[in-house]
This record gives C-alpha cells, structure tokens and sequence, in this order.
C-alpha cells in the first residue's frame, strides 16, 4: 500500500510541477521539403517531450501540430525547433515565465523567436494566451 500511495504522490507532484502547455503550429510556406534539424540541447529537449513529435520532414504547404509541456516548474516552460529548406533554415523559440516583480507580485511573460538564416523568411507569432498561462504560437517558415 505504501508503495502505491508513494507512486500516486510522485505522479501528484509531476503533475503540479509541470509548466503551462505550448500549443505549436509549423506552417512551412516553401517549396521544398522542411527537414528537422536538433541543434541546440533545448531543441532536443523540446523533441523529447512534445507530443506528438515533431515530424522529421514537412512537406510543402503542409502544417503540423504539437504540444510541449515541461515538468521542471510551473513557472517556466519552452519550446524550441529549427527546420532546414535547403540553405534556409528557421529556429524558432517560445518561452513563458512568471516573472517575480517587487512586493511579492507575479507578472506572466511569453515570448517568441524566428531567426533566419540563408536567405529563410522565418515568422513566429503568439496567437493565444489563457487564464491557465498555456499558450499557442505559430512558426512559419517560406
């Protein structure tokens, strides 16, 4: 019983540690294939726990989905992907932290990153916050 009891308080505890989810959208605008290229730890890290992952090749015009939820701490969560056309390639960040402000007040913050290089035209925009903090962004890469 003790045992169960200790398992059910550890999954308690993940599940109040976890930070708030990050719905992505990669829309890939090219005309060529968009191929997944983990770089960077945070990168890896993002591919680790999205769900679904996200997929290794993007066809033209397609669009995919995922969701990232990091169980470090419920004040921070991110997530980080970097897809290549060719010479161009996109690498997209979005972040949320409650920021700690003086007197005690907590201040959410998101943010958002597309930085091109090879010629890419990188987008990324943050298309919905809620009450709960999760958040959805969308990566575009042409």
């Amino acid at each position: 019983m003790q045992v169960v009891m200790g398992g059910a308080s550890l999954l308690l505890v993940g599940m109040v540690e976890a930070g708030p989810n990050v719905a992505v959208t990669f829309k890939h605008l090219g005309s060529e294939d968009a191929v997944l290229k983990m770089v960077t730890t945070n990168e890896s890290s993002t591919y680790q726990v999205a769900s679904p992952k996200p997929k290794a090749t993007v066809k033209p015009k397609e669009t995919i989905s995922f969701d990232v939820q990091r169980s470090v701490s419920p004040d921070v969560n991110a997530a980080m992907v970097r897809y290549v056309q060719g010479r161009k390639t996109c690498a997209f960040g979005t972040t949320f932290q409650m920021k700690m402000l003086p007197g005690g007040i907590k201040q959410p913050q998101w943010t958002k990153t597309a930085t091109p290089s090879g010629g890419a035209n990188c987008t990324a925009t943050i298309t919905r916050t809620n009450a709960d903090y999760s958040w959805a962004v969308e990566f575009t890469m042409n």
